[in-house]
């Protein structure tokens, strides 16, 4: 499933580019804006080049951080102008405005696994869709439309 930025607050743009995170020169504040990730998503191939996105746009290195959970996470980006790697259907669910990540499309991916490969085999062959709606999977954001935050009920 696709990964982008959940925030607090709608930030007012289509695409959510990590530069646009960086302080100015006469910005002195010791706190800068983070993008937490959930430990969920601290394995390499979400981290790893989320990590040489914030070098190549000039962050700090703690201005892409792994929170102890995914409440820590979401409290971050519900509380002030952090922002917290997720997918569209986790931000509509914890009341976040998602974005699409500029310059990286990370994406989420599960397994299922038995103790018995013909029993995962049989598993992924039955159930395979109806888990990845569970897991939002089913949610692909098209290429020119991305989600925006939580659904308004009708």
């Amino acid at each position: 499933m696709p990964l982008g930025l959940g925030s607090g607050t709608d930030p007012g743009v289509e695409v959510i580019h990590l530069e646009t995170l960086r302080a100015p020169r006469a910005d002195r504040r010791p706190r800068r804006r983070r993008v937490w990730l959930s430990p969920e998503d601290d394995v390499p191939h979400v981290r790893d080049p989320l990590t040489r996105l914030r070098d190549a746009a000039g962050l700090q290195p703690a201005q892409v951080a792994v929170s102890a959970s995914l409440v820590d996470a979401t409290a971050e980006a519900l509380a002030g102008a952090d922002l917290m790697l997720c997918s569209p259907a986790e931000a509509r669910e914890l009341g976040l405005h998602w974005r699409p990540l500029g310059g990286l499309r990370p994406v989420r991916g599960y397994q299922v696994t038995a103790g018995v490969r013909e029993d995962a085999e049989r598993l992924r062959g039955l159930l395979g869709a109806a888990i990845g709606r569970c897991l939002g999977a089913e949610e692909q954001v098209p290429e020119d439309r991305p989600a925006h935050g939580r659904r308004e009920p009708t």
